[in-house]
């Protein structure tokens, strides 16, 4: 902290005590988070250097004297000077009904969100401050400085390597294979909610070795033993043998059903070990509203060949293998008081896709190895996979 100030560096929480309104010594800032997936105002999960990164700023609504909306700017600063970044939106101000910290970290348009640029995510600290908040249109108003500031850390992350076999099967003379909607799904989420900053991805199409119907048969089985054939064949041929390979077989509209499977969950880094999932439209399944399952699902199977566990929720019976997991009912995040959480999930979307930038609220959403709807990776999980992921690559 040489050199610099306490209150640039101060990890921002809500103070104890409200001006106020309009407040002589200017805009207060709740807090100040850097969030890419998962993250709490103290910054506890690590941030991976090279990923879609937002930096987003809480203010105290009492702090100003009258409903507004106002935008802001923030300066960043690594080893040299400083670079200055305006916010991608404007931030309603309701001093009458002011939203709490807890309420605007739940949702994006009540917080001053500012993507940052990949030269502001490299390996190391950064330094940010809100440096302006104004009216659209007016001047800009005093900021209160006692919590205007914070230092983060960027580290560094291998990259997920994996090649994902769509498997054709055949019935009634049809040939049925994942969509192209499909593929883009599970690899869009897994680098919006995995910690990577990049996904060396492949895909390609072959005849499986089964039929339908699927009746009774272990249909995932089979295909973890096709793709764990193409896998050593392709590693002995030459691909990195880092590089994971997930198996997908569509639903045909949910008539042919395939429950995933991991071939293992092991205890130690193990990137040959394969996995397969289901795809296909998921018409509210899980709480999925959009065009594919494929993207919580496959991330969840994936993740059990990284070393995780069901925590057994919605039932405590059902494979309550993590021990460790630290939430109640599956959450994202445990409550820290009445409404209030420390953990809060963000999607920093996928425009190509059409997936906004959205928070996920810590008690609303669940963690993606549960059986629970509205899934995402608690930190619990996003952590764990870091480290496999390192632990893979040393």
């Amino acid at each position: 902290m040489s050199g610099m100030s306490e209150p640039f560096y101060l990890h921002a929480r809500a103070g104890s005590s409200a001006p106020a309104l309009g407040s002589a010594e200017g805009v207060r800032v709740l807090g100040i988070e850097v969030t890419q997936v998962i993250q709490d105002m103290d910054h506890s999960v690590p941030l991976i250097a090279g990923k879609a990164t937002v930096v987003r700023v809480y203010l105290d609504h009492r702090s100003l004297a009258s409903a507004t909306k106002v935008s802001g700017e923030i300066s960043w600063q690594r080893s040299g000077g400083s670079s200055y970044l305006p916010a991608v939106n404007a931030m309603e101000i309701t001093p009458a009904s002011p939203r709490t910290l807890d309420a605007q970290r739940s949702e994006v348009k009540y917080s001053m969100n500012f993507r940052l640029p990949a030269k502001a995510t490299a390996v190391g600290k950064l330094r940010l401050r809100l440096k302006r908040v104004f009216k659209p249109g007016t001047a800009d108003l005093p900021i209160a400085a006692d919590r205007s500031g914070v230092e983060v850390e960027f580290h560094e992350a291998p990259p997920l390597r994996i090649k994902v076999i769509g498997l054709r099967y055949k019935k009634d003379g049809r040939s049925l294979a994942p969509a192209a909607v499909d593929f883009a799904y599970l690899r869009s989420y897994l680098a919006r909610a995995y910690p990577v900053a990049r996904v060396e991805w492949s895909q390609i199409v072959v005849p499986a070795d089964f039929t339908a119907p699927f009746g009774t048969r272990e249909i995932a089985a089979i295909a973890n033993a096709q793709i764990a054939a193409i896998r050593s064949r392709e590693v002995s041929d030459g691909v990195d043998p880092h590089t994971h390979y997930f198996g997908l077989v569509t639903d045909d509209g949910g008539k042919e059903f395939m429950r995933g499977l991991a071939f293992d969950i092991p205890e130690t880094p193990s990137p040959d070990v394969v996995a397969s999932a289901p795809c296909g439209a998921p018409d509210g399944y899980a709480g999925d509203q959009d065009e594919s399952y494929a993207d919580w699902y496959g991330a969840h199977e994936l993740a059990h060949t990284m070393g995780r566990y069901h925590p057994g929720y919605p039932r405590k019976d059902q494979d309550p293998d993590d021990k460790q997991f630290p939430f109640e009912d599956g959450q994202l995040s445990d409550t820290t008081g009445v409404a209030q959480v420390r953990f809060v999930g963000f999607d920093t979307g996928d425009p190509q896709l059409d997936f906004p930038m959205q928070a996920l609220h810590g008690a609303r959403f669940h963690d993606v190895m549960t059986y629970m709807e509205n899934q995402w990776l608690s930190s619990h999980t996003y952590v764990a996979i870091f480290e496999r992921l390192k632990a893979e690559n040393e």
